[in-house]
Order: C-alpha cells, then sequence, then structure tokens
C-alpha cells in the first residue's frame, strides 16, 4: 500500500466517528443538472439553506467546476482526484458531511450519521437492475408512486425508506401543464433512450439503426420526414439520451430537424426546455412519466420492443396494456403523428389523464417544497 493511501486510511479511520458539519454534497449526471438541479434551485431561492451550509458539488472532471448556481456560492470536487492534496479536500467534505443528495452517478454513505437523500433518475419503465442494485443505502429514495412499490422492493428499498413526494424536475412541468404558447409553429421533441451506452458494452444492444433512431433509417428517409415537416410548419427536435453514443448519428443539415444536445441547449435545463415542446416522441425512457405532467400528446416510437425487452424486461409485461398512446414503427405513422399534433386533434388526452393520475399521486409543482419540508422536520437541515 503506497504512503498517501495508509494517510487517507488514517484519515477516514481518525475522523469517522467525528460529528458532521454543515456540509451538504450534490451530485447529477450531467452536471448541474437532472431533479438535484430542481432541488438546488429551489433551497437557493426559497430557503436559508446557502446560508446555514457549505455546498458541495461532485462533479465528473475538473473541467466542470463552477464558483456559483443558481445565484448562489458553490465549491465543486473532482470525484477523480489524482493528487493527494485533493484527495483529502474530497474526503474531508465527503466525511464530514451532513446530507447527501444524489440522482444518477451514486454518491455512497460514509457513515450512518449521514443522511442521503436519493432523488432519483427515473421511474421504471425498463428494468436495468445491474444498475439499480448498485444503488447502496439511502434514508429517502424518491418515487412518484406507490404503483411501483415491487420494482424498488426488488432492489433492497423499504417502505420506511420510499417516499412519494414526486420527481423535483417535474415541478416546472406540472406549473406548465396544458399551456401552448400561441406561436406560429408547432414543436415536437424525440428523446429516445439508448441502444449504444457510452460507458458500459455490456448496456449495448445490437445497432439496427443506421442513424441512431428508430423508423427513419436512411438519409433519403430523413430528407422526405424534414419535407413533411415543412409541410406541417412543424420543428422536429432530436434529442439524444445522455448515455447514448451519438457517433452513430450522423444526420446531414436538415431545415425542420434540430439535434437538440446540450450544445445547443447552450447551459439550459431540458426540462425547461421540455415546457416550450408541443408533443413528444420517446419509447422505453422514464421521460414518458415526466411528460404526462404536461398534459401534451406522447407517441412511442418501439418497433425494437422484443430486441430491446430481451436485454432489459419492461416493468409491465404487457406493454401495450399499460401505455396507451399512438405507437409509431413506420414513416406513415411518425407522419400521421407530427399531422395529428400540428392539427391539434389530440385523441389520447383521456388516456393520458388516467395514466398521470396512476403514475403520480402528487400532481401540483410543489415536490421540493415537500423534500425539504421533511428534511427539516425529521433530519434538523
Amino acid at each position: 500500500m503506497k504512503i498517501t493511501d495508509k494517510l487517507i486510511d488514517l484519515f477516514l479511520n481518525i475522523t469517522k466517528n467525528l460529528p458532521r458539519r454543515n456540509i451538504i454534497i450534490f451530485e447529477s449526471q450531467p452536471n448541474f443538472s437532472d431533479n438535484t438541479y430542481w432541488f438546488f434551485k429551489y433551497l437557493s431561492e426559497n430557503t436559508d439553506i446557502p446560508k446555514k451550509y457549505k455546498l458541495i458539488w461532485f462533479v465528473k472532471d475538473n473541467s466542470e467546476f463552477r464558483s456559483s448556481l443558481c445565484g448562489v456560492k458553490i465549491d465543486c470536487i473532482a470525484r477523480n482526484q489524482k493528487s493527494f492534496v485533493e484527495k483529502l479536500k474530497y474526503l474531508y467534505y465527503y466525511n464530514f458531511a451532513k446530507f447527501i443528495i444524489d440522482c444518477n452517478a451514486y454518491v455512497y454513505k460514509r457513515n450512518h450519521k449521514q443522511k442521503r437523500i436519493f432523488l432519483g433518475h427515473g421511474m421504471p419503465l425498463k428494468i436495468v437492475k445491474d444498475y439499480d442494485l448498485i444503488k447502496g443505502e439511502v434514508d429517502m429514495n424518491m418515487i412518484t408512486s406507490y404503483n411501483f412499490n415491487r420494482h424498488f422492493y426488488d432492489i433492497g428499498d423499504k417502505d420506511e425508506n420510499m417516499r412519494n413526494f414526486g420527481y423535483c424536475r417535474t415541478d416546472v412541468m406540472a406549473e406548465n401543464a396544458g399551456i401552448r404558447k400561441n406561436r406560429d409553429k408547432t414543436y415536437i421533441i424525440w428523446m429516445p433512450t439508448y441502444r449504444q451506452h457510452t460507458r458500459s458494452e455490456s448496456f449495448r444492444i445490437e445497432n439496427n439503426f443506421p442513424l441512431g433512431l428508430p423508423v427513419i433509417k436512411s438519409h433519403e428517409q430523413m430528407a422526405e420526414i424534414n419535407e413533411f415537416l415543412k409541410e406541417n410548419n412543424t420543428i422536429l427536435y432530436l434529442r439524444p439520451h445522455p448515455a447514448q453514443d451519438i457517433s452513430v448519428m450522423k444526420l446531414d443539415e436538415m431545415s425542420n430537424i434540430t439535434i437538440a444536445d446540450n450544445k445547443y441547449l447552450d447551459g439550459r435545463q431540458i426540462y425547461d426546455f421540455l415546457t416550450e415542446t408541443d408533443a413528444l416522441i420517446t419509447d422505453y425512457s422514464s421521460v414518458y412519466y415526466d411528460y404526462l405532467m404536461i398534459d401534451r400528446p406522447i407517441a412511442m416510437a418501439i418497433e425494437d420492443l422484443d430486441d430491446f425487452s430481451a436485454k432489459w424486461p419492461m416493468f409491465y409485461d404487457d406493454f401495450k396494456a399499460n401505455y396507451k398512446c399512438p405507437y409509431i414503427y413506420t414513416l406513415d405513422d411518425l407522419k400521421q403523428f407530427i399531422k395529428d399534433v400540428a392539427n391539434d386533434n389530440d385523441i389520447y388526452k383521456e388516456e393520458r389523464t388516467k395514466a398521470l393520475n396512476r403514475f403520480y399521486d402528487y400532481t401540483d409543482s410543489k415536490t421540493c417544497e415537500r423534500i425539504y419540508n421533511f428534511m427539516v422536520n425529521e433530519y434538523g437541515l
């Protein structure tokens, strides 16, 4: 064992029983996003937490450092530190933090005195147990409905740590539910889940989609859809999953099709952006549940359902009985959905309302407030 490793072990042993300090660690992937961002934003704008606590963001690497977020001071610590001094700094904050608030790249508790609030990265539509099973011990695991309990029992959660308070990221969706701005174009966003995972070979499936998308299999077909979008005065945003290998998405420039990646959003949160769209196309992604909050049309492109579910089982064996919406298998199906959205032909509105009430115990915009109040009352935040 290296001298530095011995010193670090000594530091951990000396400090493990000391009192925790007013430090909160935050995590998300990508950095400064997802449920953790929206809870951080609530704390920054509505509470005195930034005055009482040192706020630490664990980030992927040094290139992601910031000095402030949502108008308050933060300290960023990269999780892959190499220097001894930086490792000690990382371990100091990690060891002495009272609270850990994470949602994706798990930040495990260092000792029993810490409280870990896991805000979640998506309600189960597909089951990825290899990932879920390594979540570790959490004091609060956020869910949107007790209808999902059986999944969380399977990965080690218990009734006492599950809280059906909702998802922080859908607060902004609930605030904009049903609102469609008066404008001269229609905007549809397509958010497929990953087929080729950037970080894990085991999470990949065979790539049967030359352009990285279902349905559209060639540049000629992409051009055909682009022309149809123009005829219907509609813009289609393609939003790759954060874990998707986008090197396969080699798209020609199209007048009415835009890649809405993080570079395009230019610092904006995706859930802010979603409130400005008129409809969603997805497949096996948990964004389906999120978008229900906004009460606008949803379609699912599921032509590879059998292959995909062979790799990752669906939460419900009978997929179509539980997710009732337009299904897109062909270019004609895609065109029909575009046309229906452009002409306000929303024939599945009643089914979405049923789904919303089934998959959410709360449909308001007060998730962050509920979590904050619970942490104050139960944990002395």
